[in-house]
């Protein structure tokens, strides 16, 4: 598989950008081999860092020759000759940081996530940095296009990372300006990808994977609660209820309290695992105390995945993407499981039922009925 290699700043860091050069299934697990990797939807690509080391292991893992160096070649020398982890050149202040400021109070205001304002922030900074001469409450609808285009091109954005990028302007422009604008024209086509499902087959063989307590505590519990990871390292003592097989979730996605369901077999374990870890409030917590992370989630997944010989490409969400299908197979109307997963709108549980393997059973063709 070839790549392709390009010089990169993030975060005031200097980083190596890594593109795959053509559809390869096992480029995500490959990246995630090379210490300090990451993808982001704002640079729309992988990065590692600016380090000898680091891309010793890209060449390993791709062999030199598969690599493809950018075309300007002096922007980026080889990463052996680099000293380690080179800051990048301090970036001038922008010309208008402040609007960007007052629209991170306004989303700091109004309660919004850390991980959207983060979000949002990045974008409109990208767009204030693309116009430097031009306050952005002037720039019009072909500006915002061009903008677009140019992440798109030169970032190779993703249809998510456009569709953040237009929400992050529309915020400004509506909520912090307070103009009537909207943009949805300037949004990618809806994608309708179905989202990937383990068989029942699959969640036992990756259960059984894990022997650690703790770590098969936690992957039970997503999967029996249907939780995402945020959700899971949020949870405290006192959300689980062990006696009504409830867990209560608070604050989840769009700030929604709700209940979900505890197998017997998770209260069970759960009642071994309180025993010997006695955490003190969070009921997942790290080794120092303190909040259990969603990358050792993340990790802890991974290994289990392996182990178990799964799909390579699952993520922990596929946990919870299979409790809905698994419920909806089994006979569970689709209000409930909507329920469960917090959906604002039942569309958005429906997708589960494309994707159910007994549903598809039930299916035939026209052509069964003809006497041929």
């Amino acid at each position: 598989m070839k790549i392709q290699v390009f010089p990169l700043q993030f975060e005031n860091q200097q980083r190596i950008g890594i593109r795959p050069l053509g559809y390869d299934k096992s480029f995500p697990s490959m990246m995630k081999q090379v210490p300090g990797s990451r993808w982001t939807p704002e640079e729309g690509c992988w990065h590692i860092p600016y380090e000898p080391a680091s891309y010793a292991v890209l060449k390993r893992l791709f062999g030199e020759g598969q690599i493809i160096r950018t075309e300007k070649q002096e922007m980026f020398p080889p990463p052996d000759t680099a000293s380690p982890s080179r800051p990048a050149p301090s970036p001038a202040k922008l010309a208008y940081e402040d609007e960007v400021i007052r629209m991170e109070q306004k989303m700091r205001l109004q309660r919004y996530a850390y991980n959207t304002i983060k979000t949002y922030k990045s974008f409109f900074q990208l767009l204030v940095a693309f116009y430097p001469d031009r306050h952005p409450e002037g720039l019009e609808k072909e500006d915002l296009m061009q903008f677009l285009l140019h992440g798109i091109k030169e970032r190779n954005w993703s249809g998510a990372a456009q569709n953040q990028a237009v929400n992050a302007v529309k915020y400004y422009y509506e909520k912090v300006l307070g103009q009537e604008r909207s943009y949805y024209e300037l949004r990618p086509r809806e994608s309708r990808k179905l989202p990937g499902v383990f068989s029942e087959e699959e969640v036992v063989k990756l259960l059984k994977s894990v022997e650690n307590l703790k770590h098969r505590t936690i992957l039970m519990l997503i999967y029996s609660a249907g939780l995402r990871i945020g959700e899971s390292i949020k949870l405290r003592k006192e959300d689980i209820n062990l006696d009504r097989k409830q867990v209560f979730i608070i604050a989840a996605k769009g700030k929604k309290d709700r209940y979900s369901v505890l197998s017997e077999k998770v209260v069970q374990l759960l009642k071994v695992y309180l025993e010997e870890y006695k955490p003190d409030y969070w009921l997942f917590e790290g080794q120092d105390g303190g909040q259990y992370s969603a990358s050792s989630i993340q990790k802890i997944f991974r290994r289990a995945v392996a182990k178990a010989g799964i799909n390579p490409y699952s993520t922990v969400h596929t946990l919870r993407h299979s409790f809905a299908t698994h419920l909806l197979e089994r006979g569970m109307d689709l209000r409930y499981i909507q329920t469960l997963l917090g959906h604002n709108s039942s569309e958005t549980t429906e997708i589960y039922t494309h994707i159910t393997s007994k549903a598809r059973e039930k299916l035939c063709s026209p052509l069964d009925f003809l006497d041929i």
